[in-house]
């Protein structure tokens, strides 16, 4: 919002960018959730990390808005993105630790994500590298999907 204000001094409907954010996000956990019931087993995990991909390419893309509208499209993918990867964070946590642990394991991811989607963008700049910090976490994720034993039918 705060770049919004600064940027595209003539709107004075900055108030729409949470509104878009907060209901793509509710649309992409509808989505995702429909989706990720479908994919069996770890696979779920390309889902999380194509969204967390996905999340760090449109952050970067805010800057390179000439207009309103394009950050209005922006914001509506991010939106879509957290939807995602919030939503499929439960089944994966699941399939990786087991039930027993699986809220330690997501408390203990949500935490690892606070710090960069947090300090990301004060500390990468006004939006220049702040996606770099998702392609971060892309790789910590991809990291956990080949580190996995194979099975002898996948």
């Amino acid at each position: 919002v705060k770049y919004v204000e600064k940027e595209f001094k003539e709107t004075k409907k900055d108030w729409i960018l949470p509104v878009c954010l907060g209901g793509m996000s509710g649309l992409g956990r509808l989505i995702s959730g429909r989706i990720g019931d479908c994919i069996p087993g770890l696979k779920k995990i390309y889902l999380q990390v194509a969204s967390f991909v996905l999340f760090g390419i449109m952050c970067m893309m805010i800057p390179q808005c000439r207009g309103f509208e394009g950050v209005i499209v922006i914001c509506l993918f991010l939106g879509l993105c957290d939807g995602c990867f919030t939503t499929i964070m439960a089944p994966i946590a699941f399939e990786l630790v087991g039930p027993m642990q699986a809220s330690q394991a997501i408390g203990y991811l949500m935490g690892l994500m606070a710090v960069p989607m947090t300090a990301g963008t004060p500390i990468a700049g006004a939006f220049g590298l702040s996606g770099l910090l998702c392609f971060v976490g892309f790789a910590c994720s991809i990291s956990v999907l080949f580190s996995m034993p194979r099975k002898v039918g996948d």
